[in-house]
């Protein structure tokens, strides 16, 4: 016999004896081992199997199918969690599932507007929490909440889906300056009606110079119900700070890398809002405030859906 085949078994002896089987059986655990025994009592051991058990090899273990690829939704969740992993606490870093009205169309819908799908955990950025690499606001913000000037939970993150807007940010120039926008159609068709003002350097279709107060609220209930996207107008509004400060430090990288400022949802005192995420200044640790009624060539904004 060559010494390639000096290990291999054929004919008559390939089925071993009782005793030889349990001979076998030591280099397996307790539960493969009473497997192949109920295997041999039934007679159903063929040559293959007793080779395998020659060679140590358990012979009942076979290669694991393929897993099917992951569908689009499947993805998003599976992406989302491990976002959530690489930042948070392990019991912050779990998704829900995704709502039931959220399919794949609905998904390249708003893919059409640069929106993303987004989780995010119920959380309170607390100004003492210790997170990695996460860029903090700073603590004037949480001063003002100690003050009364904004919301009590204003560093705390509620939980779910959100469609989230991540648009590339542009440097400011001169007013002048314009991203990248799908919504240019709309917001030029809103300044046409006189609904939305500018001034004169900021092109017609551009999302800066827009005042927080009135005119974004404008522009929002057009944006929900905008062509293909039809939300509840009561779920599309900006982005209140500790959102914004989240989506950067979680999904999205390019938060705060320019010098352009963006309006957020929060209220401050009686006539002003939050404003901030210039590079300059912080980028996502950058927050300020100023009046809800101010229109500025420098601060732009971002719709944000929940949903």
């Amino acid at each position: 016999m060559s010494k390639s085949n000096k290990n291999m078994v054929v004919g008559a002896d390939l089925k071993p004896t009782p005793e030889r089987l349990l001979q076998m059986l030591e280099k397996f655990n307790d539960r493969q081992a009473v497997e192949i025994r109920k295997q041999f009592a039934r007679g159903v051991l063929n040559d293959g199997h007793v080779q395998a058990l020659i060679e140590h090899r358990n012979p009942f273990v076979w290669p694991k199918p393929p897993r099917p690829p992951l569908t689009i939704l499947d993805q998003i969740v599976s992406d989302c969690q491990q976002a959530l992993r690489r930042k948070l606490p392990q019991k912050y870093a779990f998704v829900d599932p995704l709502p039931a009205s959220v399919t794949e169309e609905v998904v390249a819908r708003l893919a059409r507007y640069n929106m993303r799908l987004v989780f995010l955990p119920g959380l309170e950025i607390a100004e003492d929490l210790k997170l990695r690499n996460w860029v903090m606001p700073p603590p004037r913000f949480y001063q003002w909440m100690r003050d009364d000037k904004i919301a009590k939970d204003a560093a705390t993150l509620r939980r779910g889906w959100y469609a989230a807007d991540f648009t590339l940010g542009v440097d400011y120039t001169d007013g002048s300056q314009m991203m990248s926008d799908p919504w240019v159609p709309l917001i030029m068709r809103l300044r046409e009606e006189g609904r939305v003002g500018k001034h004169d350097k900021t092109p017609a279709g551009s999302r800066f110079s827009i005042m927080p107060q009135d005119e974004w609220e404008t522009l929002l209930t057009s944006m929900a119900s905008f062509g293909e996207l039809q939300f509840p107008r009561a779920n599309v509004r900006l982005e209140r700070y500790i959102e914004f400060n989240a989506i950067g430090n979680l999904y999205d990288p390019n938060r705060g890398k320019f010098n352009m400022w963006e309006w957020f949802a929060d209220q401050f005192g009686d006539s002003s809002r939050l404003l901030g995420g210039s590079r300059g200044f912080g980028g996502l640790a950058h927050v300020y405030y100023h009046w809800h009624d101010n229109r500025h060539g420098l601060v732009a904004a971002r719709p944000l859906v929940v949903l």
